[in-house]
C-alpha cells in the first residue's frame, strides 16, 4: 500500500504542485477529529509549508457530501464500508484505502471506585445498526457476565457516553479514546478484550491523486502518527 502511494506520488511529482501551494481539505469522522488534528500538527512540524484544513462530521454525512461531489482531498471514516464504497464507485482512486486505527471498546461506570459488570442496572450502548461501536457492544454484552438490566439505546457512541455522564444510565459501552481524551479515572472503566467482538476498523482513503494528498496519507501510516493514535486510545492494525 505504502509503495503504491509512493509510486503515484513520484509519477505526479513533475506536474503536481508543491505541498503548500494549495491547502488540503480532509473530511474526518468526529470521533477521530482531535487525534487527526494532532497528526496534522506533527506533519506541519516537518512540512511547515503544508496547509491542512480538517472538516469534522459524522461518517454518513461526510460520505453523502463526497458522493455528491464535495471538494475534499481525503476521507477518514469511522468504518470500513464507506471508504470501500467510494472505491467501488470509482469516486476514490484505487489502492489508496487503508486502516488507520482500530477502535477500543470500554465499559464505563461514572463515579465508580471499581467498575464491575455485575453492578450494572441500566446500560447505555450505541445502536448496533447505526454505529460500529454499537455492534461491538451488542456482541460483548452477550459474552460478559451482566446481571439482568435495562438497555438504553443511543444513536451513537458519543450519545451513549452522554447518557452515562448525565445519569440516564449507570453504565455505558463507550470508546476508550473518549475516556482518554477527557482524563477519566482508570478505576471507572474496563477495557473490553478485543476477542469479544468484531474489530472496530476505521479506514481512510484518498479522493484524488495529488502528490500532497498522498504524502499526508503516507505520513498517517508512519510510526510517528501511529504513536499519536495509540496515545489517544486506539489500537493500530
Amino acid at each position: 500500500m505504502t509503495r503504491h502511494l509512493l509510486a503515484i506520488a513520484a509519477a505526479l511529482a513533475i506536474s503536481a504542485p508543491l505541498i503548500g501551494e494549495a491547502s488540503l481539505r480532509i473530511a474526518v469522522a468526529s470521533n477521530f477529529h482531535q487525534t487527526l488534528s494532532k497528526i496534522a500538527a506533527a506533519y506541519q512540524g516537518e512540512h511547515p509549508e503544508a496547509e491542512l484544513v480538517l472538516i469534522p462530521g459524522s461518517s454518513g454525512k461526510l460520505y453523502a457530501q463526497i458522493a455528491k461531489g464535495a471538494a475534499f482531498d481525503a476521507f477518514f471514516s469511522a468504518d470500513v464500508e464507506r471508504p470501500k464504497k467510494l472505491e467501488e464507485l470509482k469516486i476514490a482512486p484505487p489502492e489508496t484505502r487503508f486502516t488507520f486505527a482500530l477502535g477500543v471498546l470500554a465499559f464505563w461506570q461514572p463515579g465508580s471506585q471499581a467498575a464491575a459488570f455485575s453492578q450494572t442496572q441500566t446500560l447505555a450502548r450505541a445502536n448496533a445498526q447505526l454505529a460500529p461501536f454499537g455492534a461491538a457492544a451488542a456482541e460483548a454484552t452477550e459474552r460478559l457476565p451482566f446481571p439482568p438490566h435495562r438497555t438504553v439505546t443511543a444513536v451513537s457512541v458519543a450519545q451513549a457516553f452522554t447518557f452515562a455522564q448525565s445519569g440516564a444510565a449507570d453504565s455505558a459501552f463507550v470508546s476508550y479514546s473518549q475516556l482518554r481524551q477527557l482524563g477519566i479515572a482508570e478505576r471507572e472503566y474496563i477495557l473490553v478484550a478485543p476477542d469479544l467482538h468484531a474489530p472496530i476498523a476505521q479506514q481512510a482513503i484518498a479522493l484524488n491523486t495529488r502528490a500532497e494528498t498522498l504524502a499526508f496519507l503516507k505520513f498517517c501510516q508512519s510510526p510517528h502518527a501511529q504513536a499519536i493514535i495509540v496515545a489517544d486510545g486506539y489500537r493500530t492494525p
